[in-house]
């Protein structure tokens, strides 16, 4: 089994913005995991520096899955020129399986499925 998956940033304007994005992709089984985290950013708008308060998602996804995400990402995302980094990463044995297994569409669809050998949510 391969461990290759794809890790993707993006960042949303607020937290109901991130949570309805990640419930998009993980209904569309483009994404096994979304890891939601505020931030600060600082950047350069239009010829100013701003400063925000966003939510950044780390999306878990398989290299099979990824033009998809990222078109999904596009098509989904609130801003007009989102942030969408992507790279490559290793995952152990257990977790990638996990991860392959919630992209699969003959994947069972619960909510509240845990990662083998663990006592929590996977994430």
């Amino acid at each position: 089994m391969s461990t290759d998956l794809r890790l993707v940033l993006t960042t949303e304007a607020d937290q109901i913005k991130a949570g309805d994005l990640a419930e998009q992709l993980i209904t569309r089984r483009l994404a096994a995991c979304v890891t939601l985290m505020p931030v600060q950013s600082c950047y350069r708008w239009k010829g100013a520096i701003e400063r925000s308060q966003e939510v950044q998602l780390l999306i878990k996804t398989s290299p099979q899955c990824l033009e998809q995400l990222l078109s999904a990402l596009e098509e989904l995302h609130s801003y007009d020129t989102p942030e969408i980094l992507h790279m490559a990463a290793q995952a152990g044995m257990a977790y990638a399986a996990w991860v392959l297994d919630g992209l699969s569409s003959d994947a069972p669809a619960s909510v509240q499925e845990e990662r083998p050998g663990s006592e929590h949510q996977a994430g």
